[in-house]
């Protein structure tokens, strides 16, 4: 197999790979890179030859691994995508809504060039979509060699899914974003452990030793703990959410804490592109063994909009949970107009359920000590940290530990770290020394001979 990852800037961002097994040539997500926008946010594309690939998969719906697949599918129009059915519903609304953030960047950044497809590009996508069932085989055949292609359910969002490639030569499995551990929303990944001659693994975690007294379970329970105190002593809880796949598994999750009555009933205020996808969980769920998932769960917790035109640094005219975007309180989102209004008043929570980048005004936040002075720079506002600022260890990607675990199972000859920051990386590719693999930290935009 060759290997070449396109992602210019290394580590997490503008995921896509491009590979060569059997004679064929194929790439891996398409993504766009969260920290950069217009063409400095893609992927290096250019290294494909135009109408060179005979086929793209899609591992899963995040914009890091999709926001660009329109413009590689563009260069590429005779390449089938091939991704789960759960993947071809929520790509649709993903897209939508990254042509609809890209105007406005194009207005708010003054970037020409944005939005870099539009409509027609997406049609022109969804027709080449070709969703395959999950653990069952496809083979496609060109010149007298195959390849057999199989999705298997990743647990890391609704859709998700790790790919095993076989041929007469090699088998080869790329991890994709995985989680173990069941959700309330969604099973966990049981990838195939059969042996392997590649591994192309995520290492997200690689820099993040989980606390033993802070497994999955507990972290929710101490989180329904914290909502119900905040609640009960008069204040507001401000819970930023990923829109896939937070959102809906938050929703769930206070749902069946009212049902419990560990917090008391208050009225739990929604919005964004999160409420916008409960309509498409619902749809999956109805042809998925992994995902369950109903949208009566917003009549039964009793979900609202949020008030209109929200005020910032006013405060709040009724006490609730509000359950709003961005996962990392991103300049201009409902989740940053709110702790605004929230920061000031040490009866309110702020509780993070996520990761959140250093660089963003929620990891920063997250870093700033209770009394001193925080900065919204987008809206030239300053408030004391007065309110309980909390972070929960409910990440979507395995610990660091499993995916060692994984590849110790799998006994591949080569192991290609992925998906990481450098120092995530770093502690892979030491914990791995001991084994008898090859191990490629892969520099961008070089090509590896496997």
């Amino acid at each position: 197999m060759r290997f070449t990852d396109l992602n210019p800037h290394g580590g997490i961002g503008a995921n896509c790979c491009l590979c060569e097994s059997n004679g064929f040539r194929f790439a891996i997500d398409s993504g766009l890179h969260p920290k950069f926008a217009g063409s400095e946010s893609l992927p290096k594309h250019g290294e494909i030859e135009r109408n060179s690939l005979d086929f793209i998969v899609l591992t899963h719906c995040h914009l890091d691994h999709l926001g660009s697949l329109p413009l590689l599918s563009r260069q590429n129009p005779d390449a089938p995508v091939f991704l789960t059915y759960g993947s071809s519903v929520l790509s649709r609304r993903m897209l939508s809504n990254s042509i609809s953030v890209m105007k406005r960047q194009r207005r708010e950044l003054n970037i020409p060039e944005l939005p870099l497809y539009g409509r027609g590009d997406l049609s022109s996508l969804y027709s080449r979509m070709k969703p395959l069932s999950s653990e069952s085989p496809l083979t496609i055949e060109k010149e007298g060699r195959s390849l057999e292609l199989t999705l298997n359910h990743a647990g890391h969002v609704a859709g998700a899914a790790s790919l095993t490639i076989k041929s007469k030569e090699e088998r080869s499995f790329f991890t994709g974003d995985l989680l173990f551990n069941d959700q309330r929303t969604l099973a966990g990944a049981k990838p195939p452990l059969e042996p392997v001659d590649v591994l192309v693994t995520e290492t997200t975690r690689g820099a993040t030793a989980r606390d033993p007294s802070r497994q999955r379970e507990n972290e929710v329970v101490d989180l329904i703990a914290t909502i119900g105190k905040t609640i009960r002593k008069g204040g507001s809880a401000l819970i930023p959410v990923f829109a896939l796949g937070r959102m809906q598994e938050m929703l769930v999750t206070l749902e069946e804490a009212f049902r419990r009555k560990a917090i008391p009933k208050v009225p739990v205020f929604c919005s964004g592109l999160g409420m916008d996808l409960v309509n498409h969980f619902h749809e999956i769920s109805k042809n998925s063994k992994t995902l369950r998932f109903s949208r009566k769960v917003l009549k039964l917790i009793g979900a609202r909009p949020l008030p209109r035109k929200l005020q910032p640094g006013r405060e709040l005219a009724m006490q609730g949970i509000y359950l709003v975007s961005s996962g990392m309180m991103v300049e201009h989102t409902p989740s940053y107009i709110l702790a605004s209004s929230m920061l000031g008043n040490d009866r309110n929570s702020i509780l993070f359920v996520g990761y959140c980048d250093p660089s963003t005004p929620g990891g920063a936040l997250l870093t700033t000590q209770p009394g001193q002075d925080f900065e919204f720079e987008a809206i030239q506002w300053r408030e004391k940290v007065r309110a309980r600022i909390r972070q929960f260890d409910l990440s979507g990607h395995a610990d660091r530990e499993e995916l060692l675990r994984l590849a110790e199972k799998l006994c591949p000859k080569t192991i290609i770290l992925h998906h990481g920051d450098p120092a995530a990386r770093s502690w892979f590719e030491e914990s791995l020394q001991d084994s008898e693999a090859r191990i490629i930290d892969p520099e961008p935009l070089k090509t590896y001979e496997i």
